[in-house]
């Protein structure tokens, strides 16, 4: 699975450290998923007007692993400092766990991706005096990403 997820990385997105964290990005094209309805999986083809397939991996950095129960959102921003898009990110079950969902990017160009992930919801085992770990929000940009839809 890692060894996947760093190839992907550095085939198709890019990475940065902030803190604790270490934050992977990927980009592809719209995909298809299962989504659960009352108890019920039913399969979702992208949607009209859905570009692009973005994945952010949050590593803790002093440990390698993917942490699970992060909020994260991501904004899509243009040249001019305009979001274009923003949507919160769905934890994933693949060939590696990520956060990903479809965005419907307007137009082909060159982007900033900005990636905020707020603290994990799970209990934490540790030293009082340390304090738990990946407590800290981070936000990180991943600058000059090229969006395109071929």
């Amino acid at each position: 699975m890692y060894e996947t997820v760093e190839a992907e990385i550095a085939e198709r997105g890019g990475e940065q450290t902030s803190g604790e964290w270490r934050v992977g990005y990927i980009v592809e094209a719209a995909e298809p998923w299962f989504e659960e309805h009352g108890g019920h999986s039913s399969f979702r083809e992208p949607r009209a007007g859905e570009t692009h397939h973005i994945e952010i991996i949050p590593f803790e950095e002093s440990t390698g692993r993917i942490v699970p129960d992060v909020p994260v959102t991501v904004e899509v921003v243009a040249a001019d400092g305009t979001v274009v898009a923003e949507e919160e990110l769905n934890f994933y079950y693949a060939t590696f766990f990520h956060y990903a969902t479809n965005f419907s990017i307007p137009e082909d160009g060159t982007y900033t991706l900005r990636a905020t992930l707020g603290s994990p919801s799970f209990l934490r085992h540790g030293d009082e005096a340390d304090g738990p770990a990946l407590a800290e929000e981070t936000t990180v940009e991943f600058a000059d990403v090229e969006l395109s839809a071929s």
